[in-house]
């Protein structure tokens, strides 16, 4: 696993995490009546972490696919 992909998941469950616990801090009624900082914060970090987890993905998946056109012969390509 790549550090873009640990990152990513970090702050994903790490995110969630802290808003579910705050839920349960405020109450379930307080938190869907008012928006406020804390949640915005956590929200962003939950949005922060699944774009590095994207990003991360992809270019994962670039490299990979670089090293296996490397690895198969040029005439193995060739029709």
């Amino acid at each position: 696993m790549s550090k873009g992909t640990l990152v990513g998941f970090s702050l994903l469950i790490g995110g969630i995490i802290i808003w579910i616990a705050y839920g349960f801090y405020l109450g379930w009624d307080e938190i869907m009546q008012a928006l406020d900082l804390v949640t915005g914060f956590v929200i962003g970090l939950i949005i922060i972490g699944l774009i590095v987890l994207f990003i991360s993905i992809v270019i994962e998946q670039r490299k990979d696919t670089k090293k296996m056109t490397e690895e198969i012969k040029k005439e193995d390509l060739e029709p």
